[in-house]
C-alpha cells in the first residue's frame, strides 16, 4: 500500500489547503494513507478525522519543530510541544505512543538535523522528500539511513494539492493505523518519488500571497 505521511494543511502556518480537498486528491491518486503533519500544530490533524474518507487511513501527526530542526510525529494521541532538543522532543514523541521520523534531515535551509539524525533514537527517516532543490540532500539521507539501519519514507511534505504523493512510502497491506506504525518500525518501508516541480511551488508561493493580502469583505 502507498502512505504519504507529510502533509500541510490550512491548519498549518504555510499553507492554505482545506482539508476535504487533500482528502479528494488522495483518494484519487490512489493512496491508501496519509497524515496531516502541520507544523506545531495537532487542530487539523483530529479535523480531518470527522471528515468522509472512505477507504482512505488518517494516521495522526505533527511536524515538531526541535531546537535543531524539524521530527515528523505519528500515531501521536496529544499534541507535541516544540522548542525542545532533538532528544527531548522525540522522547516526548514516545511517551505520546508515537514513532519520530527525522524530517527531510540533510536539507538544511529547511530545518534539517543534520547529522544528530545519526545517534537520534528516531523511528525512521525521510530518505525522499519530494520539495527539494538539490539532490544531495534525499542522497546524503539515503546514505545515512542505510549505515545506520534506520528505516526510510518517502514523504511529499506537500503544502498544495498537487504536492501530495509526489513521494510515498510503499508498506505492506495493513488495516489500522497501529498496524502502519508497527510496519514503519520493523523497516518494512520503501521510499519511492520524485521532486515536486518547481513551476508549481512558485505558483503555490504566488496563490498564497495573494490569498493572504487580498482584502476581507463583510
Amino acid at each position: 500500500m502507498k502512505i504519504d505521511t507529510h502533509i500541510h494543511s490550512k491548519y498549518s502556518k504555510d499553507s492554505i489547503t482545506p482539508l476535504e480537498d487533500i482528502i479528494r486528491y488522495a483518494q484519487k491518486i490512489g493512496l491508501n494513507a496519509i497524515a496531516i503533519t502541520d507544523h506545531d500544530e495537532i487542530e487539523g490533524t483530529w479535523a480531518i478525522q470527522k471528515l468522509e474518507h472512505e477507504g482512505l487511513i488518517l494516521i495522526p501527526g505533527e511536524e515538531v519543530s526541535s531546537t535543531k530542526g524539524h521530527i515528523v510525529a505519528l500515531g501521536i494521541n496529544d499534541y507535541v510541544k516544540p522548542l525542545q532538543t532533538p532528544e527531548e522532543t522525540v522522547d516526548q514523541i514516545h511517551d505520546n505512543a508515537g514513532i519520530a521520523i527525522a524530517a527531510h534531515p540533510y536539507c538544511y535551509y529547511r530545518s534539517g538535523v543534520g547529522d544528530i539524525v545519526r545517534s537520534l533514537d528516531v523511528d525512521a527517516m525521510e530518505t525522499k522528500n519530494s520539495r527539494f532543490i538539490l539532490g544531495v540532500s534525499n542522497y546524503l539521507a539515503k546514505q545515512a539511513s542505510i549505515k545506520n539501519n534506520i528505516p526510510e519514507i518517502g514523504a511529499s511534505d506537500a503544502h498544495f494539492i498537487k504536492g501530495i504523493g509526489r513521494c510515498y512510502t510503499e508498506i505492506p497491506e495493513c488495516d489500522s493505523v497501529d498496524e502502519i506504525i508497527k510496519n514503519i518500525k520493523k523497516g518494512n518501508t520503501k521510499a519511492h518519488g520524485e521532486r515536486t516541480p518547481m513551476n508549481l511551488i512558485i505558483k503555490e508561493v504566488i496563490r498564497k500571497k495573494g490569498r493572504k493580502t487580498k482584502p476581507q469583505t463583510d
